[in-house]
């Protein structure tokens, strides 16, 4: 499908009380730095196993799982600063390097976060985050909301703790952008901001979480045959783009909004963002808002990356006759194009 334009006057609802019903999300896939695999979980469906798909050739290499992982429906996965893939299992965070022979490694336990739903990993050098692992949930099993953020230092030394936030109990999809900006999904919508890091030492928190709304691409509407509903689901900065996954109820879309040249709100900044700040943020961002891609019944694997200027965009959407999910490439321009299939289960 071409790229559309979306409608200036989008109209955005609260999601919240209906995203606290909804599945938990993750990040599912990255690309490597060269653009030129994918390593994605596949939980998307229910299914099990940690995969590396070749774009150029579509072939899929699964990661050699430990027996006591075999059975584990693996749907959060993340790139650390060596390349490696961390990605979320049994109550903890395990590591697995793509071609080499260092087996599947189990690295800590997500307590006391229970139902860690996300992992994402600054890799920018010389940051307070640098190799800090930071996951959502929450610390009660029996939580009526997704939970905001937890952060692990690179230390065997700590546990995960919490990162502050008062407004928001839903924080999920978080993901650094190569200088180190940090976006993510809260109340179905794009936001951007950081975590201020607690200087005390001896705190029971990370620090606390800084953001605002920068993209409202959530989309509701009720009638009396079949109302429908899409909240960002993933995203990912790539170049000059957010790239962002929504899904619904048999229903998914894939968009792009122009990446901010600034932080609206940051925890470096000291300004007051006014009511207009944030109107003429997500008007810019609407009126710019790119659809790669609709009409689909379901999208899983997400993930974006630019390489030489030129932008790639992977997931995994329905499915193709008798050929199982059909895996989708987008380089920029025209449709999306199949580059392979999952096995059929």
């Amino acid at each position: 499908m071409s790229i559309s334009r979306l409608p200036v006057l989008l109209v955005s609802a609260s999601l919240g009380l209906i995203l606290s019903l909804q599945p938990s999300v993750a990040n599912e896939a990255y690309f490597s730095k060269d653009g030129k695999t994918v390593t994605m979980g596949l939980g998307g469906r229910g299914r099990t196993g940690l995969v590396q798909v070749d774009v150029a050739t579509g072939k899929i290499t699964p990661a050699p799982l430990p027996a006591e992982l075999k059975d584990e429906s693996i749907d959060s996965v993340a790139a650390g600063s060596e390349g490696e893939a961390l990605f979320l299992a049994k109550d903890g965070v395990w590591v697995w390097t793509p071609g080499a022979a260092t087996p599947v490694k189990h690295v800590c336990a997500t307590a006391p976060v229970v139902g860690a739903t996300d992992l994402f990993v600054s890799t920018v050098p010389g940051t307070p985050l640098t190799d800090c692992l930071l996951i959502s949930g929450n610390e009660s099993a029996d939580a009526t909301s997704r939970g905001t953020f937890y952060g692990r230092k690179p230390s065997g030394k700590h546990a995960f703790l919490s990162v502050f936030c008062r407004r928001v109990s839903d924080a999920t999809g978080g993901i650094f952008s190569t200088d180190g900006r940090l976006f993510f999904v809260t109340q179905g919508d794009v936001w951007e901001g950081g975590i201020q890091m607690d200087e005390e030492a001896g705190t029971e928190r990370l620090g606390t979480l800084v953001g605002a709304r920068i993209a409202p691409l959530g989309i509701m509407n009720t009638d009396e045959a079949n109302g429908g509903n899409m909240w960002v689901q993933h995203v990912a900065p790539a170049g000059k783009w957010i790239y962002a996954q929504l899904r619904g109820r048999h229903m998914a879309a894939i968009m792009r909004v122009p990446l901010p040249a600034k932080a609206l709100h940051s925890p470096t900044s000291d300004d007051t963002l006014t009511t207009q700040d944030q109107l003429d943020a997500m008007t810019y961002s609407l009126n710019k808002t790119e659809i790669i891609s609709e009409d689909m019944e379901f999208a899983a694997g997400f993930c974006a990356t630019e390489v030489g200027g030129k932008p790639r965009v992977f997931y995994f959407g329905d499915a193709e006759e008798d050929k199982g999910l059909a895996m989708m490439l987008w380089e920029g321009a025209g449709k999306p194009r199949v580059i392979g299939h999952l096995p059929q289960e």
